[in-house]
């Protein structure tokens, strides 16, 4: 399932919301700018119309004559897109810009705005054009009035303004995006330091979420801190109850392996192993409660592989002084974890390598190796002993596993090394040493 993103989702409902906004101004904003654009044009018709008027008288003889010229000098020049004609009757006055012809009649569309009119003039001109019926002093005759200016600088007005309105917009859509995308970084950075905190907990650098955390996150924080801490509790209660059940059953086993022994030598064997078998249960199952209560309450801390093993070693030469073995250790690596279950790990695997190793044991650890152990630690303990057939190695690590009846030991060594190694998250791999020997791979998450 496709994971959401707070962060993207923030991002998208604010990316719309500006969108639909600045999209909606910037239509208004154009809409109101053209008819800003239209009503100036119309007002400079309205003033031409109204100059005309005044101009207009009829003479003695029943004319129409235009006493004074428009004060606006395109009205001279031919085709210049200022244009005027006055008619009445079969009398038709016009400005020198028309030249020898009239402003057409047919009309392409209203305005709306002081009943202007869009025609197609000279040239095929658009022409914003404004119409005035007057009656003149001395005459009752009407006269039609009319004033037209080229759309031409009108229409380039609209579009630079759309232009840069829309680039304005544009640059300011980016910018309020670019605040919100830092306003949501800056909102959301507790929850990635809650994450980061999280995963301190899970790698085992941390026992709880420390800090100061903002109001709304401080909830959140308090609950998993008292989770954690029940947590905590019921592992170690269980501890206790299993530790408590094992050294339980230890008496009545014991006893039961005394009073086995009065038995004839038939019965007395089949009880003596059921009896072993029952304490193997026991010493198993009482080595996992407390690799899994120290695995819980080791949070936090993390413990050096080298010294450990180093310990180990003098212990075991001299547990084998009559054993001439000679020993390698290279590398370094830090656990994750309770050194107690380190200990117990790294001394069933090395007390195995030292008793089948026939003259060398070798221990390689390796922190944050890359590929192969996955960016965290690997522990690889090698000898030169007669090795293990490959289904014995499937076999090695099964609980309660003997591949030597005659050899000491419960078999329980390799089987409670896997466990715990569950428990840290980690692996247990056998293969072949280049020693010729058991080679026991032992990987953990990071330090």
């Amino acid at each position: 399932m496709k994971q959401k993103s707070l962060a993207r989702r923030l991002l998208a409902i604010a990316a719309l919301w500006i969108a639909g906004t600045l999209c909606t101004t910037g239509w208004t904003l154009d809409a109101l700018f053209g008819r800003h654009v239209d009503r100036t044009y119309i007002t400079e018709l309205d003033r031409d119309l109204t100059s005309l008027a005044a101009a207009l008288e009829w003479r003695a003889d029943g004319t129409l004559e235009l006493t004074r010229q428009p004060a606006d000098p395109r009205f001279e020049l031919p085709y210049s897109g200022a244009y005027w004609q006055a008619s009445a009757g079969v009398q038709t006055l016009r400005s020198r810009s028309l030249w020898d012809v009239e402003l057409p009649t047919a009309v392409e569309r209203r305005v709306g705005i002081g009943d202007a009119e869009v025609r197609i003039g000279p040239k095929q001109q658009s022409l914003l054009v404004k119409t005035r019926r007057l009656q003149l002093a001395g005459a009752d005759a009407f006269v039609d009035v009319t004033v037209a200016l080229d759309r031409t600088e009108l229409r380039q007005a609209k579009r630079s303004f759309r232009h840069l309105l829309w680039l304005s917009l544009g640059v300011l859509g980016l910018g309020i995006l670019g605040a919100v995308w830092a306003q949501v970084r800056f909102g959301l950075a507790p929850l990635s330091r809650l994450r980061a905190a999280v995963a301190a907990l899970h790698t085992g650098h941390s026992a709880a979420l420390p800090g100061a955390w903002p109001r709304e996150v401080q909830p959140l924080v308090d609950e998993i801190n008292l989770l954690l801490a029940r947590n905590q509790q019921a592992v170690e209660r269980s501890r206790r109850q299993a530790a408590d059940l094992a050294h339980a059953v230890k008496t009545p086993l014991a006893i039961l392996a005394n009073n086995a022994e009065a038995l004839p030598e038939a019965a007395s064997h089949g009880v003596l192993q059921q009896v072993s078998a029952m304490r193997q249960q026991v010493d198993r199952h009482l080595a996992r409660a407390r690799a899994a209560g120290a695995g819980g309450a080791a949070r936090g801390s993390v413990v050096p592989v080298r010294p450990a093993v180093e310990a180990l070693v003098r212990a075991l030469q001299r547990l084998h002084a009559g054993r001439a073995i000679a020993f390698r250790l290279a590398g370094d690596a830090d656990f994750a974890g309770d050194r107690q279950d380190l200990v117990e790990i790294l001394g069933n695997v090395l007390d195995n390598a030292w008793h089948w190793a026939r003259g060398v044991v070798a221990v390689t650890l390796v922190s944050h190796g890359g590929d192969e152990d996955g960016g965290g630690i690997a522990i690889r303990i090698e000898d030169d002993g007669p090795g293990m057939p490959p289904e014995a190695m499937r076999h090695a690590v099964q609980p309660f596993a003997r591949l030597d009846e005659s050899a000491d030991g419960s078999g329980l060594g390799l089987a409670i090394v896997r466990d715990i190694c569950v428990l840290y998250g980690g692996e247990l791999a056998l293969g072949t040493s280049a020693l010729g020997g058991l080679a026991v791979t032992l990987r953990f998450r990071p330090a």
